[in-house]
């Protein structure tokens, strides 16, 4: 198994499948992506979906609505719901916010636009060599799990960031996930330097553009 970082929240995953998390990336994935998994349809999560020209949607039906009416043909749309497993992907509830009043607000006055319809939040479980959560842009996770990777969601929040990160921190380490890819943090308007991460978490820290690769959850040379 091996998984890497494409940019803003997205997540390649090779491994008994060929999945991508996520779909607004900054780099190309590899071709012949199996499964692509969306955890809302913010811009900054489902952007480029419809660029896709192989894999299957795997969303809440309302996101599959949305990549629907952005191009994504139905016959690679399929709606789903927390509690259910395709192949080795686990459909867990999703946090991320997407009708807070707050979220509103935040968007009104830094982005001065009206925030895009985020749909019902999912996240995912992966189930390979090394099990992966992915919760989208979420500061919360289903609290029964606890994964040997998580794709940790580190920016800086416009509005108190140092309180905003610490609630990230805590977040992971009650996950105790023993490897940590952090992602979100290149977004525009809210940049965040992974590195800061070191001296807050005892998890391994899996920076950068590359391949991470594991073996029956030992990180192997990259």
């Amino acid at each position: 198994m091996k998984i890497r970082y494409l940019g803003h929240s997205c997540v390649e995953i090779v491994g008994k499948h060929h999945i991508l998390i996520d779909p607004d990336f900054t780099r190309d994935p590899l071709p012949d992506v199996e499964y692509i998994c969306v955890s809302h349809a913010h811009k900054d999560h489902i952007g480029k979906v419809a660029q896709m020209p192989t894999g299957i949607v795997l969303a809440s039906q309302d996101v599959c609505d949305i990549a629907l009416k952005m191009g994504m043909p139905s016959s690679r749309l399929q709606p789903v719901t927390a509690g259910e497993c395709i192949d080795n992907i686990e459909i867990l509830p999703g946090f991320s916010v997407v009708k807070d009043p707050i979220y509103f607000i935040v968007s009104l006055l830094f982005r001065f636009k009206i925030p895009d319809p985020g749909g019902t939040p999912l996240s995912f479980l992966i189930h390979d060599d090394a099990n992966l959560l992915h919760i989208g842009d979420a500061h919360q996770f289903p609290p029964e799990i606890h994964p040997d990777i998580l794709c940790l969601p580190w920016r800086t929040s416009p509005i108190r960031p140092e309180k905003f990160k610490s609630v990230v921190i805590e977040m992971a380490k009650r996950t105790a996930a023993p490897y940590v890819l952090p992602i979100h943090y290149d977004l525009n308007g809210t940049e965040a330097d992974p590195y800061e991460l070191v001296p807050r978490i005892d998890s391994v820290i899996l920076y950068g553009e590359n391949w991470h690769s594991f073996e029956n959850i030992e990180l192997l040379e990259n």
